[in-house]
């Protein structure tokens, strides 16, 4: 029956982490005419993004056709655990999400896939209102380039990559474009590949270069508990004050006092933790104090520094430890809500509603729910606050600090 589908060119069978959506409870958006710019996500397509995949690029092209449930089972049993235990065993990169898959999910359509929106989805008996996503903001997704001529240009063409999706969706997704390139390289070697990337790529606004480290969690290379303090990656780190750019980065609550550290050292450069600061809810910490162990470290990241932003996101993630990912079907709005709210509204309380902003870590965050549910738990948490502070939390803070015009 697989390859009769192919055969005849029908549509692909779904990847896991698309069935698993497609079970969700469907809701219309709650607020649906309030403007949104998506702060956070990411695009993948294993076919052509090498991240030095355990199966090959051939097999992955061919899987992909034929057989995605056999595809995301042998990557799970090739996969460090320390990248099940980080992902899940839905292991979203390997799902191809790019513009058509994106947009998929902002526009609330009921099929999962990477084929685009047909009139009928977009019109038909089954549809439902959508968030008023008027604007994203790509965040660097680990595609490099292995006949780049040095490390810190491994990454120029996932700057050009997004900028493409950005001309193909009218600006709508990636207006605002977040690289990579490793600081670590120093001054020298970061400023050709940080100006490559300027000239041609308009919509390029800043770096992300994560500081997450922990024994047993991704990322497993290039990591270490005194990357931000080591005198080569400030070297390079300096260069984005130079060029005007934001410096984002991942990182795990043990991390934030580093992160802490470099803000203070370049209080200039606009700087945002990324996933409220990577609250730990899985062992080996401790689950039940996870909340309790994460408020006094983001309570003073932001008192003392107040170049540092933080994006709303990333509770969704399996490190967080709601468990969402296990459940027998995605989350709703009000379960995520009701796990959510204090880190969500301790952010709030902390960096207050200007240095805020919400963002969807998808497809990173859709191994615990859909989209739609997504935004809809965001406007729950905040639903008493006032229509300005929801304006800036939403959509002017985003395009504030990355200076975006939508």
């Amino acid at each position: 029956m697989i390859f009769t589908r192919a055969l005849f060119g029908l549509r692909r069978e779904l990847f896991p982490l698309e069935e698993w959506i497609e079970k969700s409870d469907r809701e219309a958006a709650i607020d649906p005419d309030l403007p949104i710019i998506d702060a956070h996500h990411h695009l993948f397509d294993a076919r052509t993004h090498d991240k030095g995949w355990p199966v090959s690029s051939l097999m992955i092209t061919i899987l992909y056709k034929l057989h995605p449930r056999l595809l995301t089972k042998l990557m799970c049993k090739t996969q460090d655990d320390a990248i099940i235990r980080t992902f899940s065993t839905m292991l979203p990169a390997v799902v191809p999400y790019m513009e058509n898959g994106m947009l998929r999910d902002i526009e609330n359509v009921q099929d999962q896939g990477d084929w685009p929106i047909s009139q009928k989805e977009m019109e038909g008996d089954d549809s439902l209102p959508a968030h008023n996503i008027v604007g994203t903001v790509y965040i660097e997704s680990g595609w490099l380039d292995p006949s780049a001529k040095s490390v810190a240009m491994e990454a120029v063409p996932e700057v050009a990559m997004a900028y493409q999706v950005a001309q193909s969706t009218g600006n709508r997704l990636c207006a605002g474009i977040v690289g990579h390139v490793p600081l670590s390289e120093g001054a020298d070697a970061v400023r050709p590949a940080l100006q490559a990337m300027i000239d041609d790529n308009p919509n390029f606004c800043g770096v992300r270069d994560q500081l997450a480290f922990r024994e047993g969690l991704y990322p497993l290379t290039n990591a270490s508990e005194r990357k931000a303090y080591d005198e080569k990656f400030r070297s390079g780190f300096s260069v984005l004050g130079e060029l005007s750019l934001t410096y984002d980065t991942w990182l795990y609550t043990d991390n934030v006092p580093a992160l802490r550290d470099l803000a203070l050292t370049f209080p200039d450069t606009v700087i945002i933790c990324d996933h409220v600061g990577g609250p730990m809810g899985i062992p080996p910490s401790d689950p039940q104090n996870a909340l309790e162990t994460w408020k006094p470290v983001i309570e003073d990241l932001a008192a003392s520094c107040l170049n540092v932003n933080v994006k709303l996101s990333g509770l969704g993630m399996p490190t967080a430890g709601f468990g969402f990912e296990n459940g027998a079907k995605p989350a709703t709005s009000r379960e995520l809500a009701n796990a959510w709210k204090p880190y969500i509204l301790h952010c709030i309380e902390c960096f207050g509603v200007d240095r805020c902003m919400f963002a969807s870590n998808f497809p990173m965050d859709k191994v615990s729910c859909g989209y739609t549910q997504l935004f809809n738990a965001f406007k729950i948490v905040v639903q008493d606050f006032s229509a300005e502070d929801k304006k800036k939390l939403f959509h002017d803070n985003a395009a504030r600090i990355y200076g975006l015009k939508v």
